[in-house]
């Protein structure tokens, strides 16, 4: 069975309009298939049929609510999606058959066709550690190849894998970062993810997270990447090197929110800590996920 989790904020316009894509698109896979609405604290009282809601009392964040509807799942295979994502006919299908194909990846990612990128796809990454900062990258392809992570709007992984690796992190919650996170981990386990271009989605992008103002979008940014490198560089050298660029760009930079997001970083790195160096070093996961 392939359970879609689907979290939103109360936008049941949005839900409306997209999922019976989805749906389509499950019922096309030839499998047996479940979808989920976890509504973050928007007040729902309804999803569109025949999703099942699960209401989550207060606003938590993209992640929280993902693992909520992970929780709940019966499929073994998860189909993450955001509320503004629809999918093609032959999506899912094409997903299951490239997840099935190697035990090996966690997670596969179609093309996903965004105004948000500028190749005109925002599925396939690649990553550079340049100035002591991981530099995300896109990295668009016309056949499936390695990506840095499974990009967080859409993509279908195993259930036990997900909840092998604990799934998305909550200390990056609300958003931003959280789908890298998990990516790496799955890398740095030695799963791979991959970017599957024959299957497609079409993103509207930003529609939750564009309701925020600018500087808390650029605080939780700023935060949330602080705390990637503190969390997952393993060599001090590079640990170093990153917290000294966030160092430099909070002193320069000028705008308020990148200092308030580093010093938020920090406290939250003080609770959380960092992630045991067991697995594949920083350099041979980005040796396995090579720019375009």
């Amino acid at each position: 069975m392939i359970s879609a989790i689907v979290p939103t904020v109360g936008a049941l316009e949005r839900l409306d309009r997209h999922l019976p894509s989805v749906f389509a698109s499950l019922g096309g896979s030839g499998q047996e298939w479940e979808v989920l609405v976890v509504d973050d604290g928007g007040g729902l009282d309804r999803a569109p049929v025949p999703a099942r809601l699960l209401s989550r009392p207060v606003t938590g964040g993209y992640g929280p609510a993902v693992n909520t509807g992970a929780a709940a799942a019966s499929g073994e295979l998860l189909l993450i999606l955001n509320d503004d994502v629809e999918l093609e006919p032959s999506t899912v299908g094409v997903l299951q058959a490239a997840l099935s194909a190697d035990e090996r990846v966690f997670a596969v990612a179609p093309r996903i066709v965004s105004p948000l990128a500028r190749c005109g796809d925002e599925g396939g990454k690649s990553g550079a550690l340049r100035a002591g900062l991981l530099e995300i990258e896109e990295s668009p392809a016309d056949t499936r190849h390695p990506t840095l992570y499974a990009v967080g709007c859409c993509f279908l992984c195993r259930r036990e894998d997900f909840r092998d690796l604990g799934g998305f992190d909550d200390v990056y919650a609300p958003f931003f970062w959280e789908d890298v996170d998990l990516g790496y981990r799955a890398w740095r386990s030695g799963r791979a993810c991959l970017h599957v271009p024959e299957a497609r989605c079409h993103h509207e992008g930003s529609a939750t997270i564009g309701a925020r103002s600018m500087v808390e979008r650029q605080q939780a940014f700023h935060r949330s990447a602080a705390l990637f490198h503190l969390r997952n560089l393993q060599r001090p050298a590079l640990r170093a090197g990153a917290l000294g660029a966030w160092a430099a760009q909070a002193l320069f930079d000028g705008r308020p929110a990148i200092g308030e997001g580093l010093v938020e970083a920090l406290a939250r790195f003080a609770r959380a800590g960092r992630r045991r160096p067991e697995g594949l070093s920083d350099e041979e996961i980005l040796a396995r996920v090579p720019p375009a």
